[in-house]
């Protein structure tokens, strides 16, 4: 089916040795020359054809609703905006990201438009234009978020950033002429409040090796190897590189959506061995449900916290000490061991060093002896 001047997007692939990619034609206006255009973004990085199929779709659907608002690959800009409410602009703009988002950060962003969407509405401005929304309107949505929510420093910088970056997409789409976030500032956040497991508490956890071994080992991957719930809700058995030691951690699966790897520490590699994890088929994630080998990956990420949460009180550890709490106590103990903080940094997979030398401050580390013998 056309349309004006494009044709509906279309996946081509089907072997997995040759390139996949998402292509249509489009009738460039001013020079009334169709041209093919095709996109890749990314789709030929996974290993499946179900990946690549799931990819494709999500690119597909990103590209029609772009086209169906007016956008031209040609000048890259939308060439017939027309009226929207804030509402609406921000649902677009949402569904369009959502194809290259992780879940958690599509629940994220979700969460936090829907919470500006309200006050729209008591505010009676769910209806405005984007072209009549101004600074004035953000000033006082900021005030309220600070005033009425009290909202922490991380939180309320969290919802400027997710404005500030959908605000930048009505400008480009010409939904309006600024952005109403431009100069407003982020305000000081608290740093530091970082916990980790004490020496005591270790201890009492270990009976948990007994008890709830698969949780027990869910949590030596974090503390060993720095990953982040979603990343091990994800983790498969083909992610272990067992000839140089490592963990892949998929785009699909990373924060950063770039594909990086982990070293496996030799205490996490004698776990692993007896685990029988390096007999599973390699599409089997390594913690599903119950956190136990299985072909179904595990839906619900709050499963982790909650079981920490629920041992914590039976063996009288501290609630402060949170499943992400491991990670914490992980880095500690490797700072401490080679006390340099780009060992720490490649572990982490932090594309800074400033942001591996904020996190180790805020645990307590970098205590320089030569100041201590002054």
């Amino acid at each position: 089916m056309k349309t004006e001047n494009y044709t509906t997007p279309k996946l081509c692939g089907d072997d997995l040795s040759k390139d996949w990619f998402v292509y249509f034609y489009y009738t460039d206006q001013l020079s009334g020359k169709k041209k093919l255009f095709r996109y890749k973004m990314g789709i030929n990085r996974l290993k499946t054809k179900k990946e690549r199929n799931a990819r494709g779709s999500a690119i597909v659907s990103a590209l029609t609703i772009k086209l169906e608002s007016g956008w031209s690959p040609v000048t890259k800009k939308i060439e017939n905006s027309q009226n929207k409410t804030v509402s609406e602009a921000l649902d677009e703009i949402f569904g369009i990201k959502s194809a290259y988002l992780t879940k958690e950060s599509i629940r994220t962003y979700g969460n936090q438009i829907s919470l500006f969407k309200k006050w729209l509405a008591r505010e009676g401005l769910d209806h405005l234009y984007t072209q009549n929304f101004n600074s004035d309107h953000m000033r006082k949505y900021c005030d309220w978020m600070l005033g009425v929510k009290k909202y922490s420093g991380q939180t309320y910088n969290g919802h400027l950033t997710m404005l500030r970056t959908f605000f930048t997409e009505m400008v480009e789409r010409k939904y309006m002429a600024s952005s109403p976030v431009a100069g407003f500032k982020s305000v000081r956040q608290d740093v530091g409040k970082n916990v980790t497991f004490s020496d005591a508490d270790e201890l009492k956890f270990e009976k948990v090796k007994k008890s709830d071994p698969g949780f027990y080992l869910a949590t030596r991957f974090v503390r060993y190897c720095f990953l982040r719930r979603t990343e091990l809700s994800k983790l498969q058995a083909r992610h272990l590189n067992w000839s140089n030691k490592t963990i892949t951690i998929p785009s699909a699966s990373a924060k950063s959506r770039v594909q990086d790897s982990v070293t496996i520490p030799k205490t996490l590699e004698r776990m692993i061995e007896r685990s029988g994890f390096l007999t599973l088929d390699p599409d089997t994630y390594l913690f599903g449900k119950h956190f136990v080998p299985s072909a179904v990956k595990l839906k619900r990420l709050d499963d982790f916290s909650d079981r920490q949460r629920r041992i914590n009180e039976k063996l009288g550890i501290s609630e402060d000490s949170t499943f992400y709490a491991w990670k914490h106590t992980g880095v500690v103990e490797l700072y401490n061991l080679t006390k340099d903080p780009y060992v720490v940094m490649r572990q982490c997979r932090h594309t800074d060093i400033k942001m591996t030398m904020i996190y180790l401050r805020s645990l307590g580390c970098g205590v320089n002896e030569q100041v201590r013998e002054w």
